[in-house]
């Protein structure tokens, strides 16, 4: 299953007088890295967030912000001046101590813990709320990711076709192109005008031909296409696979180009590396 490790899920949702907001973003990582940005009053929320996503996603670099804001049309609530008063003078202590450090803005102030006081808040309400809203917001999440892999996915069945037919032309031209190599040899030494043992002279024509042999490279791209073909049609993620895949594959192609003994050989094998990269670079996005 192709599933991208990028992707984009939003979601917004009023409760009394308090907006929940939630904002969750991912991008390609070797292992699952989750980052939560919670307000102080959801902190107690973290674990269960966390299992949520570790239930829904294997790999990738998640962050996940949720801001919660009093709503606009809520009645007025009031300032707990008590604890401005502990909260000033604790202020006072760290600019004494930092005398450079950045000043706390009003709204700062106001989303400390007990300064903002309201009769209708229900802390435990507003947890269960955050908790409950994580299935749909990853659901939204993992679709994204989907949509983006199908389109990966398509790709990478592109470049697989285009690999294919690369090496099926190639291996027309197998026979041609070693029987061109072994005249131009014969050619060579005919020139040099010199004696030599015919038989010898097949012997080292057939061990030429062997060493420039590359049917074996050949059969394992060609094995390659066809793993990368079912990592695809697997329901697990297939990224690590793939990726592993990419490397066995750019590893025939520079055989292939080592052992060359004409253009035609040096072009496939530069084609094949061109093909290669562009699906190696489009693998480190999947799951």
């Amino acid at each position: 299953m192709a599933q991208s490790m990028t992707g984009f899920a939003n979601q917004t949702t009023t409760l009394g007088e308090w907006k929940l907001s939630f904002e969750c973003k991912s991008v390609n990582s070797r292992f699952l890295d989750i980052t939560l940005k919670l307000p102080e009053v959801l902190k107690t929320t973290e674990p269960q967030i966390r299992q949520a996503i570790n239930n829904s996603l294997s790999r990738g670099k998640v962050e996940l912000t949720v801001r919660l804001e009093r709503d606009a049309s809520s009645p007025e609530a009031q300032v707990d001046t008590d604890k401005l008063l502990e909260l000033e003078k604790a202020l006072e202590t760290i600019r004494s101590t930092l005398p450079d450090i950045q000043a706390p803005t009003t709204l700062d102030v106001l989303q400390m813990p007990g300064i903002w006081v309201s009769e209708q808040t229900n802390v435990e309400n507003l947890h269960a709320n955050c908790v409950a809203r994580m299935p749909e917001l990853l659901s939204a999440l993992v679709a994204h990711r989907k949509a983006e892999g199908d389109r990966l996915e398509a790709m990478l069945k592109e470049r697989c076709q285009a690999i294919s037919k690369i090496v099926a032309d190639y291996r027309k031209e197998l026979p041609k192109l070693n029987t061109l190599h072994q005249t131009k040899l014969r050619e060579r030494i005919t020139a040099l005008n010199v004696g030599h043992d015919e038989k010898r002279l097949e012997e080292e024509l057939a061990y030429l031909a062997n060493k420039s042999d590359v049917a074996e490279e050949l059969d394992r791209l060609e094995a390659h296409i066809e793993a990368i073909y079912e990592s695809l049609q697997n329901d697990e993620p297939c990224g690590r696979r793939l990726d592993f895949l990419m490397q066995e594959l750019n590893r025939e192609a520079n055989t292939l180009g080592s052992k060359t003994t004409s253009l035609t050989t040096t072009n496939t094998a530069v084609e094949l590396k061109v093909l290669i990269e562009q699906m190696r670079e489009q693998v480190q996005n999947l799951e």
